[in-house]
């Protein structure tokens, strides 16, 4: 980091210190205090964990477990708003004399079916979930720990029907990092935050044939499960209010301050099949700093076995034999079978090791330093493609007589650390961080050859590494308002981030990448075919990363947000604001939003909103070159071949020779309107209508290949590596999205327990407007006809992965009961129909909607100790199988591996022992 980049940084840490510390000071004297009580009405007893909310302010607390509370205020009157799970939420006025204490006194009222839930997420005012103006679903750790899934994607796909994400298959380094989607959208269109706080992306970016291809996202399964408060989602636009990528909504994962308090948990699983092995253990302990200050800990360690859907080959396998009978007669002389020649498709496996912290400590009474992080350290192992026998360019028969499975074994650490100090003075609210985020993602290469190398090639290669940073500094000002009764509250947000970020691309060993020897010996330096061609240079399945294509590259970026946001009376709330943006790489944007929640009768109410947003190219984007192996079906003979692809970096000369242009900001507009109504104290329901339209998204280019001889000129210089097709990064489409969110919740005492009836489902649907195609693109191809190159740049396989890749309609239904030391929940989750359609339309296949049913029972075998029994999938579901002979590939892609409705595992049955002391 240069001394320039980081001096605003180091301007925003004084000024912000000195605003909070210095006025601090000043204010002692005008300051007051509220002391309060909370008890239960019923029993009269204290109530700890109570949220007290100051309206109209970022301020909450929480009451002690003697039901017990304190506020530092300035002189003045407010409102005080208390919530609890399973008591009705109660509020009073309060006047605050200066230097002196008020006391205040709650009685909440028992309501065994009251689970409202404040939120931080898509404001700087404290709320509701069902007061935002703008819908937001809140995932409680309890609702976590009932879920049979053991990673956060897969949990939010789970209990979050507008959330997609399942493992990947064959696609490189996406196997181990899954692209997620909200709403429909891209993975690096929905923004992450922790505790607040933006959360780095992944120094990965998907460039295989999966669901966003071409993006980069945020590796979720990289935070522990056990160190999870709950996760709050905004589903609404919000980059006016944090910035780029909140182009779908906001996913925010708040960390958990339990303390006194040791909770360990134990789970084991398998899928229907009898593979996917996982095993993982969990703990989380918090104590006390002072009388409110509290450091939590938690600690994962995850083992998951890989699954295999693939059917035995069915194919050539040996040089000089061809037909089955043959091919066969071989096998049995060899001793072998086809099964022995099977990829492996499915899950990959890993082995994880994670630990998060979250802290407080109190300084004075009215400010507090805090701080959050962790670490992740994950080995994964997936295969690619096998390279048989009679694929002599491709494998060195010295080494594997029999051919051989390649392995991409990686290194995945991930790192972050933030810290800040927040308070109030003089009216004012205000927070100040620092944050620090760091992704690195290393390939190794095993069980693979360079068989340009011959029998002296290794058969393990370090292949390079891809390394992300990423720091931030924030200052986020609250000030609430007098406006003498007209408004039930007013108040000015504003704020500023300055964000440094630094991408590097390492380059592997020689033998990852090289063309045979590199000329140490005279004459042919590299291992040839039968015909005198060259074996193909680099480790199989995946080649290193060249000291040509080493990137070190960085930027910067400054915004400033404010706005207002209000209660005008008891019906009617407004939020507006505005940001401006500036990137070191690109330029600026200006980006506004209003919302406005309006109480038409008693409990129900019409929301909506109207933003713009924008979403910066990543650096992932920009920089990110290779040449990797993809497999891409020949028109010709319908096979799977592989092929040498390029892909070339923004600025590179090839690029420009090909007449793209610099990459820029994706432009978006989003307008939604909804409905919230609780026509009882027992049901909740809410309906939201959206329409997200975004220009110049930035999209992966369809492979332009070497058959056209403008484009076997343009790659003459990558003729040695054997290129033979060049991809880009490129501004090329407009899309919009239109789509429907309904959730509905009903709770009431049954008996002597208490029965929960949830119902969510999202529909929704993407349409390419636009395929934009560059002027200098269309001169160097097509003499200027946009129309002929259109389908070349961004083919029908391209837009299928942005409009029905994924179900356009995904729905639950799920009931909990419990009673005693016993609960049972019931799942079911429909999955609509998903399409593939690859350039070729005769291979286009539909694969029909599925509803899946999920089982969990638990049992308090005695105090601080539960047994959870349970199914995803108890019915082993699977996806439509794939019926045309050229998709399915000789056996191997049973399953389709480029769209996926919830993955190919099947079932998955689990135990779950949790220890609470």
């Amino acid at each position: 980091m240069t001394r320039t980049a980081w001096a605003p940084m180091r301007w925003m840490s004084g000024a912000a210190l000195v605003s909070v510390f210095v006025a601090t000071e000043h204010a002692q004297a005008q300051q007051g205090t509220i002391a309060g009580t909370i008890v239960s009405a019923e029993t009269s007893q204290p109530l700890a964990d109570a949220r007290v909310l100051v309206v109209g302010s970022a301020r909450i607390t929480t009451s002690s477990p003697r039901g017990t509370f304190e506020i530092s205020l300035p002189a003045g009157a407010y409102r005080l708003r208390v919530y609890l799970i399973g008591y009705a939420p109660a509020e009073e006025q309060v006047t605050v004399p200066p230097g002196g204490t008020a006391a205040v006194a709650f009685r909440l009222t028992p309501s065994p079916t009251q689970v409202e839930e404040l939120v931080v997420i898509g404001s700087r005012t404290t709320r509701s979930t069902i007061e935002t103006p703008v819908p937001v679903d809140v995932i409680t750790s309890a609702e976590i720990k009932e879920v049979g899934q053991t990673e956060i994607n897969q949990i939010l796909a789970t209990v979050a029907p507008a959330f997609n994400a399942s493992h990947q298959t064959i696609a490189d380094g996406t196997d181990h990092i899954n692209p997620a989607s909200l709403r429909g959208l891209g993975p690096d269109q929905v923004l992450v935050l922790v505790n607040g706080k933006r959360r780095h992306p992944s120094a990965l970016v998907h460039v295989n044939g999966t669901f966003g291809r071409g993006t980069v996202g945020v590796d979720l399964n990289a935070i522990p499960t056990s160190a999870i408060e709950r996760i709050e989602v905004l589903r609404d636009g919000a980059a006016a209010q944090y910035g780029s990528d909140a182009i779908s909504g906001v996913i925010n994962i708040v960390l958990k301050d339990d303390v006194e308090q040791i909770d360990y948990t134990s789970s084991v699983g398998v899928t229907g099949e009898g593979d996917g092995e996982q095993v993982k253990a969990e703990a989380n302990y918090g104590f006390r700093i002072g009388g409110r200050g509290f450091l939590n800990v938690s600690a994962e360690y995850l083992t998951r076995e890989r699954t295999d859907r693939a059917n035995p080959w069915t194919g050539d396998i040996f040089p000089g034999i061809t037909g089955t009978a043959a091919t066969d007669a071989e096998l049995a002389a060899r001793g072998l079978t086809r099964r022995d020649f099977t990829m492996q498709v499915g899950q990959s496996a890993a082995e994880i090791g994670m630990a998060a912290f979250n802290t407080v400590v109190p300084i004075g009474d009215v400010a507090e330093f805090y701080s959050f992080g962790g670490a992740s350290f994950r080995n994964g192992s997936a295969t690619g493609f096998y390279r048989l026998p009679n694929q002599t360019a491709r494998v060195v028969p010295q080494i594997y007589p029999n051919g051989f499975l390649p392995e991409i074994a990686t290194g995945i650490v991930d790192q972050s650390f933030y810290a800040g100090v927040r308070g109030n003075t003089n009216g004012w609210d205000i927070d100040f961080s620092l944050g620090h985020g760091f992704n690195a993602f290393q390939f190794n290469i095993e069980n693979s050859n360079n068989a340009s190398l011959g029998a002296s090639s290794p058969i393990t290669f370090d292949a390079g590494r891809l390394v992300f940073n990423q720091s931030t500094g924030n200052l986020d000002v609250v000030r609430p308002i007098d406006t003498g009764g007209a408004l039930r509250s007013l108040a000015f947000v504003t704020g500023a981030e300055f964000r440094t970020e630094a991408y590097r691309i390492e380059p592997g060993e020689a033998a990852s990448w090289q063309l045979g020897n590199g000329g140490s010996r005279p004459g042919i330096d590299f291992d040839t075919t039968a015909s005198g061609a060259p074996k193909e240079p680099g480790s199989q399945v995946f080649p290193g990363f060249q000291p040509s294509n080493a990137v070190n590259r960085s930027r910067n970026s400054i915004g400033v947000y404010g706005g207002f946001e209000s209660e005008l009376s008891d019906k009617l709330l407004i939020d507006i604001g505005g940001r401006f943006e500036d990137y070191s790489d690109f330029g600026n944007t200006v980006n506004g939003k209003i919302a406005a929640r309006y109480e038409v009768a008693r409990d129900v109410s019409l929301r909506g909103a109207v933003s713009t947003g924008f979403r910066a190219p990543s650096l992932q984007q920009a920089w990110f070159n290779n040449v990797s192996i993809q497999f891409l079906i020949n028109p010709s003979t319908g096979a799977l071949d592989p092929s040498r692809v390029l892909t070339s970096n923004n600025q590179s000369r090839v690029t420009k020779a090909f007449g793209v242009p610099d990459l820029k900001e994706e432009t978006s507009v989003n307008l939604s309107a909804g409905l919230t109504a609780r026509p009882t104290p027992e049901l909740t329901f809410t309906a939201d209508v959206y329409r997200v339209e975004i220009d110049d998204r930035i999209v992966l280019s369809s492979r332009f290949a070497n058959s056209d001889t403008i484009v076997a000129r343009l790659l003459q210089p990558f003729q040695r590596e054997g290129v033979t097709a060049a991809q880009f990064f490129t501004n090329a489409v407009d899309t919009k999205t239109t789509g429907l969110d309904i959730v509905a919740s009903y709770t009431r005492q049954v008996g002597s327990g208490l029965l929960t009836l949830t119902g969510a489902a999202n529909f929704t649907k993407t349409e390419v407007q636009r395929v934009n195609i560059p002027a200098a693109v269309a001169d160097t191809f097509a003499n200027g006809d946009l129309e002929a190159v259109r389908g070349r740049l961004f083919d029908r396989e391209e837009r299928n992965r942005l409009e029905t890749a994924l179900p356009r309609t995904k729905g639950s239904f799920s009931a909990r009961y419990a009673a005693g030391r016993l609960a049972i929940l019931g799942r079911a989750t429909y999955y609509g129909s998903i399409e593939y359609r690859p350039t070729d339309p005769a291979l286009d296949e539909t694969f029909g909607a599925k509803t899946l049913i999920d089982l969990d029972l638990s049992y308090e075998l005695f105090t601080g100790l539960r047994l959870n029994v349970g199914g995803a999938n108890i019915f082993n579901t699977f996806p439509d199988e794939q019926t045309k002979p050229a998709n399915i590939s000789d056996g191997r892609f049973v399953y389709s591996r480029r769209v996926t409705q919830f993955g190919m595992n099947g079932g998955y049955y689990y135990a779950r022992l949790r220890v609470t002391i």
